[in-house]
């Protein structure tokens, strides 16, 4: 019986320390295949990816992935905790999933495996601590951090307050508590990651992040430079001569690419229509609406609305479901279909393998849509059609090209 491991990733781009986990987490599985749940053209932190999600699938399966599909828009722009629950509820769904592999800073599987049964239960000592932090006007991720803290001190159990310090350590406890939520059968694993930390932006390590990539690709005036000096070694050789091979017929989109568009949709609203988007509280819906006249850009308008209760982050991720017109009354964990972006030709049989045992439909050809998938799956669908078709938008409209639908772009196959 063939086994798989699964990563949920964003690849933005796609690194050295992305090719580096892969290995390990074939290496230290035993794993046939290693299955990529992707993000598409827009991610977590509340932006468009710096590349497109097909440009992006082929970076991944040149970089020793085997098959990558689609992590619907509704969950790869959520918090921490939809983001993870969308993505681990797709998994359940293959039925063919044996592994969840994630990076961390840490690289030890017992505390995220432990913290997350205990945020699955949460305890009603914890759940009081929380509730009191947040009332007291903290974010959610500092309340959640001094909830358990406290929680943890008081039961006597060793407990390193820095471990929730990193993105990548909360995104696996985050992984570890769906994991345990949904009782799923996938066994986690993590490897430690290497090189510069995520929010790293310059190059001081053998192994730069994604953050430190973007930041160089966005600022150069010379990419065949950047290319030659700072980038040579930041990628795995097939996926840096491929993004190379991207330079001249495609442009890199950031926020501020969006800004004018952002702001036709939020002048549209009332601070009451606001707050039915996704991740949008009250509290920001009234800050946008009053102080809409300030806005200049994405980024600086982001900036702007920050407060000790509101990051960056957060605030980012609320503007963008405006723009996508994602709201609250989408599903949180039940996934109604997925889509597959890519595959390598040797991997076909396994991908039939997928096909049959999953649950939910797998749409390989997406002009199909309409005759595979159910009403409901078809409206959520759309909503995917409608951020990728925008994201091309901008994209042509950037360095002008011709505009192809997302409906007519197949799989990529290597």
């Amino acid at each position: 019986m063939k086994k798989a491991v699964a990563i949920i990733a964003e690849y933005n781009p796609f690194h050295k320390g992305h090719a580096y986990q892969i290995q390990q987490a074939k290496l230290q599985t035993g794993a046939d295949f290693v299955i990529i749940l992707m993000s598409g053209d827009f991610v977590q932190r509340g932006t468009p990816a710096i590349l497109s999600k097909h440009q992006r699938t082929s970076m991944a399966l040149l970089g020793g992935a085997d098959i990558v599909f689609e992590l619907p828009s509704y969950y790869a722009c959520g918090s921490a905790e939809y983001f993870s629950s969308g993505a681990v509820s797709i998994l359940n769904a293959f039925r063919s999933i044996d592994f969840l592999c994630f990076g961390s800073e840490s690289g030890t599987i017992d505390t995220c495996r432990f913290l997350g049964e205990l945020l699955a239960n949460e305890p009603n000592l914890y759940k009081e601590k929380l509730r009191n932090h947040l009332k007291n006007g903290l974010s959610f991720p500092v309340a959640r951090k001094s909830a358990l803290s406290e929680y943890l001190k008081e039961k006597n159990i060793p407990f390193n307050e820095n471990f929730l310090d990193t993105p990548n350590n909360i995104l696996g406890i985050e992984y570890c508590k769906s994991l345990s939520t949904q009782n799923s059968s996938i066994l986690p694993i993590t490897i430690k990651r290497i090189g510069n930390p995520y929010h790293e932006t310059t190059f001081t390590s053998a192994y730069p992040s994604a953050s430190a990539i973007r930041k160089e690709l966005i600022s150069s005036s010379n990419i065949q430079k950047s290319f030659s000096d700072v980038l040579k070694d930041a990628q795995p050789p097939a996926v840096k001569n491929y993004l190379y091979s991207l330079l001249e017929k495609d442009p890199f989109l950031t926020e501020n690419d969006f800004s004018m568009l952002l702001k036709y949709e939020l002048m549209k609203n009332t601070s009451e229509s606001l707050s039915t988007f996704s991740d949008m509280s009250s509290d920001l819906a009234r800050r946008i609406y009053h102080h809409l006249n300030a806005f200049k850009t994405f980024s600086q308008f982001a900036e702007q609305l920050k407060t000790k209760e509101l990051t960056y982050t957060r605030i980012c991720r609320a503007m963008l479901h405006v723009l996508l017109n994602i709201s609250t009354d989408l599903p949180t964990t039940s996934p109604v279909y997925v889509r597959l972006l890519g595959f390598k030709k040797e991997s076909s049989a396994f991908l039939r393998t997928l096909q049959k045992n999953s649950t939910i439909p797998i749409l390989t050809k997406a002009a199909d849509y309409r005759k595979i998938l159910p009403k409901e799956a078809q409206f959520l669908f759309e909503k995917d059609l409608f951020a990728s078709n925008l994201y091309e938008t901008v994209k042509c409209n950037k360095k002008p090209a011709a505009f192809t639908n997302d409906l007519q772009k197949p799989p990529v196959i290597l």
